[in-house]
């Protein structure tokens, strides 16, 4: 605070020095330049006259004059100088002027942070080059006689020194504003470096070079101390106090909330009161003492890190507030919603040995890369105005779709690889918060459970909103919540903190969701997720030109089509995704050519439903619904028009958004001159947006064509097989493929009774065998890293365990993308990157030559490599490449690798995983089946149900599997019981509603002795 009022200080000093002074020079005394040159008796008669006073106030005003255009001139050259970043010339006979026109505006830019504004950014599609820092020790450095400004014999004054690279288009004052922290000190460095010999024969000399070339090795004085490797033992300590959080913590010393795992970390080993220590992010008390780490890194690092973002992260993953922070967040929404005016930043020492100095020997390693700088324009980078809820609904969907087809599949059938590429779905899984679909969903039905326990309505919630800590739900009309909700000052407004303990799931089991309307329509300017209830909305209309309104209007119907809160809905559009209703297949969307087609169908509706309400005497659908009454009749019925609406069309539909009792229906329209209720979104742009009548700014959600497009082309192909080519199926498949809806084609085997194991029970059962030589890492099941012999912090291992299988799985993948996979909701210092591998290569260890496993990274934008170090996944790859020309023992080690699926218990860690998962479970379950084909063949059912059943530990349901399985079982009756008790309550487990196909059912429910299907 105390800077801006010095700035505004000087501001108004400026103003008044070079506009007061000739305002009250030419008020007082007029203008001082005569019209007309003096005669010779106007000369004489200054001369002679005793009118002193006059002739002394005249020569007063011409010095005033003066002085008021040398310090005119002054503040224009350093101004000049300050956009420039080059030092201020010195003119003779100016110092006094030069000097307080340097102060007043140093100070005001200092206060309003004109340096950065005034300094000419480099162009976004340029890489900044990477200035090699390398600290200057008094036992490295030898002393030179061209080096007078460090003697090594100072050793104290050395170790304070920073010897750093000239880049393109530094200055001496960019650097003293980089490494000093004020770019007036710009002449300690030109000081500090006075005769100093440089690379390219030329000597530096005080008044002569101003300017710097690139490539020159300036030493800064005294800089090393803040940028040292140990600066985060250097940071000062805070006590915290009520209402703190690490979010708040970090927004006041680090001036970024996202940097709170920075104090997590440098904290963690601090005894607090009591003998606590900190471990929970969510856990600080008063009275606690906290490390802050130093930010000299971080500042350096700062510049490069804004540009090495390729595309914007939507959310930082923050330590959830208390809730007397988020009651003051939500008070700025409340007050629109009522009406009323209202990880680690510093690199450890082997880190720094990554960035070696321009001047090492050439066959030095080549220091670790950083993230590609190339920026995307925010009009053509995928998924841009999708938020984290829809991109959490359209990867939920396209999923389940897949998951769907993949159960169905057979085994002369593969899922195009399309299903999963064109989505992008790593881009997508950056921005999506999969928790918040259960939590929100968990939360509502919590509620509803709540309120019906106590008798009490449901709120009529009209507007909610999404934070990283809490659910804030906005009522229209105040009223009383049970706990875990947290009431606020506004008795229509109420938190659910994201920690809070709801219910259960057998007590939410027969609850209906309360409010299936629910959808997301953007976010406000903090990137929190905004949500209406258009049940409640009754009607919302779309203000905004064609081009603008159909992103928005394709993001609602694909939000409401793919919602996870929503039981039943049904939604029919007219001129608005035609196509969705084919891609989706859930029967919950459908599409008219016309209002018209509709309007009797909804008009029916109100009468009947209406009738129902005034005898069940409910004053609306929601109501009844919670109440549970006639539940079938209150699914709520969307209506999204994208064409305008005819002044019948109009009145009819007026007449059924305004009925009451209220039926279970809401219209989303675009025509800009038909508002059928108060509410409505003014889209100015893609960017910004106006809810009307609350006046609530936002950024609209939306989907472009490009992105419409590829949601549509992930749906089609994640819901189609394609037939496998002869490398990739059984040959006994290879010439009779299987439709989905073909009966099984079965055939005589030889009798059970004269089996032939083709596998014993030993290999089957022995444990597989693992290389022991170098580190191995284990993906099929919980994911872990056998063998590696260097040194670990417990707390680290689940981070350590991740980046050693993403750079294992993804070699050479680039810095951009390993930043962007590893840490998905936040944007970390450029330094974390380099911690984390200093980090893992000490704990990975060396080979037995002293190579590390980890070389180190090249060029601009390369990637890091393991070598020496494979997986399960390696040989399972390997061997699902040619199932059918691999022999019987070697199928069965590749199944003993598999404990589990890909990634099991990785959670939101492992998101970078989402479509090489079901590339791993395609190729245990082709495996599986392939083994299971031949224990069939020669009557070994041991060895049929061991396959099987490892083969279902990737996917419970994989419907080919349970095939075979039933069919070894069916020579016995209490076997086959069994096998199908067991395919029973995997399908309860999972999806009570789940369609066995027609032969797997027939093989359930009428085993054969005799015959076997393939």
């Amino acid at each position: 605070m105390i800077k801006p009022l010095k700035a505004l200080g000087a501001l108004l000093a400026l103003l008044a020095l070079l506009v007061g002074i000739p305002a009250g020079l030419l008020v007082f005394y007029g203008n001082p330049i005569p019209t007309s040159l003096p005669s010779g008796s106007d000369i004489a008669t200054l001369l002679t006259s005793r009118n002193t006073i006059g002739a002394l106030l005249f020569v007063i005003v011409w010095i005033g004059w003066i002085a008021w255009a040398t310090f005119a001139v002054s503040v224009i050259i350093e101004l000049i100088a300050r956009v420039r970043h080059i030092p201020a010339p010195q003119i003779r006979g100016l110092g006094a002027q030069q000097g307080a026109a340097a102060l007043l505006i140093a100070t005001i830019a200092g206060g309003v942070g004109a340096p950065a504004a005034m300094a000419s950014p480099a162009p976004a599609e340029q890489a900044p080059a990477v200035q090699t820092e390398t600290l200057t020790m008094p036992t490295e450095t030898p002393a030179t006689e061209d080096n007078t400004a460090a003697d090594s014999t100072d050793e104290e004054a050395a170790s304070e020194d920073l010897l750093i690279t000239v880049q393109a288009g530094d200055t001496a004052w960019d650097l003293a504003e980089k490494h000093l922290g004020d770019g007036l000190q710009y002449k300690k460095i030109i000081a500090a470096n006075d005769g100093r010999t440089q690379p390219d024969g030329s000597t530096i000399h005080i008044g002569h070079d101003l300017w710097l070339e690139e490539g020159w090795e300036l030493v800064i004085p005294g800089a090393a101390p803040t940028e040292t490797a140990d600066s985060e033992q250097q940071g000062k300590t805070v006590t915290v106090q009520e209402g703190d959080t690490l979010s708040s913590i970090a927004q006041e010393h680090l001036g970024a909330s996202d940097r709170w795992p920075e104090i997590l970390d440098s904290s963690a080993d601090i005894t607090q009161p009591g003998g606590h220590t900190l471990q929970d992010p969510d856990q600080i008390d008063v009275g606690w003492t906290l490390q802050i780490p130093g930010t000299a890194s971080q500042t350096a690092a700062e510049a490069p890190q804004d540009a090495q973002q390729s595309s914007p992260e939507p959310h930082d993953r923050e330590a959830s507030g208390d809730a007397v922070t988020a009651a003051t967040d939500a008070a700025k929404v409340a007050a629109a919603a009522t009406g009323s005016s209202a990880d680690e930043t510093t690199e450890e020492a082997p880190a720094a040995e990554e960035s070696p100095a321009p001047t090492a020997p050439a066959d030095t390693p080549a220091p670790e890369s950083t993230p590609s700088t190339e920026a995307e324009d925010s009009a053509t980078v995928p998924w841009a105005g999708v938020g984290s809820i829809l991109a959490a609904s359209i990867l939920s969907a396209v999923l389940a779709r897949r998951l769907y087809t993949q159960r169905k599949r057979r085994a002369d059938q593969k899922i195009p690889a399309a299903a999963t590429v064109d989505l992008d779905q790593i881009r997508l899984t950056r921005i999506e918060d999969p928790t918040a679909l259960g939590f929100v969903d968990r939360a509502l039905r919590t509620l509803s459970a709540l309120q019906l326990r106590d008798g009490q309505t449901l709120p009529d919630v009209r507007l909610a909103r999404l934070t990283d800590s809490h659910l804030e739900l906005y009522a229209a009309d105040g009223h009383d919540l049970p706990a875990p909700f947290e009431k606020t000052e506004d008795p229509a407004t109420w938190l659910l903190p994201r920690t809070a303990p709801l219910a259960e799931d057998e007590t939410i089991a027969d609850i209906i969701a309360p409010y299936p309307a629910l959808v997301t329509i953007g976010t406000d300017h903090d990137g929190h997720q905004i949500l209406v209830d258009l049940e409640h909305l009754a009607a919302l209309g779309i203000h905004a030109s064609a081009s603008t309104s159909m992103p928005v209007m394709r993001a609602l119907t694909v939000s409401l089509a793919t919602s996870q809160w929503a039981d039943d809905l049904a939604i029919t559009t007219v001129g608005v995704c035609p196509e969705l209703e084919e891609a989706l297949g859930s029967g919950r969307i459908s599409y008219r050519d016309t209002v018209t087609d509709l309007l009797d169908s909804l008009e029916a509706k109100l009468l009947r439903d209406q009738e129902t309400l005034s005898e069940l005497g409910h004053d609306s659908a929601q109501h009844a619904r919670q109440a549970q009454d006639a539940t079938d009749l209150w699914a709520p019925e969307i209506i999204i028009i994208g064409a305008d609406l005819s002044l019948t069309e109009k009145s009819r539909l007026q007449r059924i958004v305004d009925a009451q009792p209220q039926i279970a229906v809401a219209v989303i329209s675009s025509d800009q001159h038909t508002d059928l209720s108060e509410w409505r979104m003014h889209i100015e742009s893609l960017e910004a947006a106006r809810l009307e009548p609350l006046g609530l700014k936002l950024t609209p959600q939306h989907l472009t064509d490009t992105d419409y497009e590829r949601v549509l082309r992930a749906l089609n192909a994640a819901s189609s097989v394609e037939p496998a080519t002869p490398a990739d199926q059984p040959v006994d498949d290879v010439n009779e493929p299987a439709s989905v809806d073909a009966e099984p084609q079965l055939r005589s085997v030889p009798s059970l009774r004269t089996a032939a194991a083709i596998l014993t029970a030993e290999q089957r059962n022995t444990e597989p065998v693992l290389p022991t030589e170098h580190p191995y890492v284990r993906v099929l099941g919980p994911v872990e890293v056998l063998g590696a012999t260097g040194p670990l912090e417990e707390k680290r291992l689940a981070q350590l365990t991740e980046a050693t299988s993403y750079i294992h799985l993804n070699p050479g993948r680039s810095s951009h993308n390993f930043i962007a996979d590893l840490w998905p909701t936040r944007r970390p210092a450029d330094s974390a990157r380099h911690q984390l591998i200093s980090r893992l290569r000490k704990w990975l260890g060396t080979t037995t030559e002293g190579d590390p496993y980890i070389p180190r990274a090249a060029g601009d934008a390369g990637g890091y490599m393991l070598e020496h170090i494979t997986s399960d996944w390696n040989t399972v790859e390997t061997i699902a490449a040619d199932p059918a020309g691999t022999s019987t023992e070697d199928l069965a080690e590749a199944l003993k690798l598999v404990r589990g699926h890909p990634f099991e218990g990785g959670g939101r860690r492992y998101s970078w995983t989402v479509t090489l998962q079901f590339t791993m479970m395609n190729a245990v379950l082709d495996i599986a089946h392939e083994l299971a084909r031949r224990a069939l063949e020669a009557s070994d059912t041991d060895t049929a149900l061991w396959a099987t059943q490892q083969g279902l530990l990737v996917e419970s349901l994989h419907e080919q599997l349970w095939r075979d399985r039933l069919q070894a079982a069916s020579h016995d009756p209490e076997l086959h019981q069994k096998v199908t008790h067991e395919l029973e309550a995997a399908i309860a487990a999972l999806d009570d509603d789940y369609d066995l196909l027609p032969e797997t059912e027939a093989l359930m429910y009428t085993p054969t002795t005799h015959r076997i299907a393939i």
